[in-house]
């Protein structure tokens, strides 16, 4: 298993430093998050090449990790076409002045794809377990979950999407479509995204008695719920928009419920 991350480690390394040297030619180090899925694809590529993985299941899990990393990086490009660096990124900037061009390439490239290639250990087993996988019940639970995160974050981009381009005040909260019962939904289909190659990843587990394919899962939902992102979307929401923390105070976080009152109506 080792073996075959560590295959992976200089081409994560070679792609954060091109988008590196990307984010110094654009002045803007928003560029780094269109490249994260692409590089979590590449290790995975990587680990079914040096596999040799011909089986049903690991071509199914390659074409999963496919269809969700060049949908997320084309969104991603579409929506920050024409707009300045993201505000995350822009007090990053500011904190670590100056130098900051410099210290970018360590504080968020490198971590950056140091983070893909810890990650990308939950696929290790699928692929080493190739020849001995036979499609099974939780091939199929796995396939179901994750095609529906992958409808509801493509739904709520979407929505999000054009919201922002027919909204004239940034006060304005989104709060309808899939927005109504959650704060965040495109966060939640991300979450059921990686839990549902958790459990694609079950019948693996059998045969390699590894249990790398929860680290994946378990760093995901951490991250989009305390680190990088409902904590810090909402920082400073309220401020910016007057009408959030009403939004906030009916509408579920993270996983998508009855709002507790007509949202529509604030």
């Amino acid at each position: 298993m080792w073996v075959l991350m560590i295959e992976a480690a200089p081409v994560l390394f070679l792609m954060a430093v091109a988008t590196w040297l990307l984010s110094l030619f654009k002045d803007d180090v928003s560029v780094g998050d269109y490249s994260w899925s692409i590089m979590v694809l590449a290790a995975v590529l990587i680990y079914a090449f040096q596999t040799n993985a011909t089986n049903f299941v690991s071509q199914v899990l390659l074409l999963m990790v496919a269809i969700w990393a060049f949908r997320l990086s084309a969104f991603l490009i579409k929506r920050r076409r024409n707009q300045p660096e993201d505000r995350r990124y822009s007090i990053i900037r500011k904190n670590n002045a100056p130098n900051f061009p410099l210290k970018s390439f360590y504080l968020i490239f490198m971590a950056q794809g140091f983070l893909v290639w810890i990650i990308s250990a939950s696929f290790v087993p699928g692929f080493l377990a190739d020849a001995r996988l036979q499609w099974s019940t939780f091939h199929t639970v796995g396939v179901s979950v994750w095609l529906f995160g992958l409808i509801i974050e493509t739904v709520a981009d979407n929505q999000l999407h054009r919201f922002n381009q027919l909204v004239v005040k940034e006060r304005h909260t989104l709060n309808t479509g899939l927005w109504r019962y959650s704060r965040h939904p495109n966060y939640f289909g991300e979450f059921c995204v990686w839990w549902g190659w958790c459990l694609f990843a079950v019948p693996a587990f059998s045969v390699t008695q590894s249990p790398m394919f929860l680290i994946a899962p378990a760093i995901m939902t951490a991250l989009l719920i305390k680190v990088s992102g409902i904590r810090l979307m909402e920082r400073d929401m309220v401020k910016r928009r007057p009408d959030y923390q009403a939004y906030k105070d009916c509408t579920s976080s993270f996983f998508p419920l009855p709002p507790l009152k007509r949202v529509n109506d604030l």
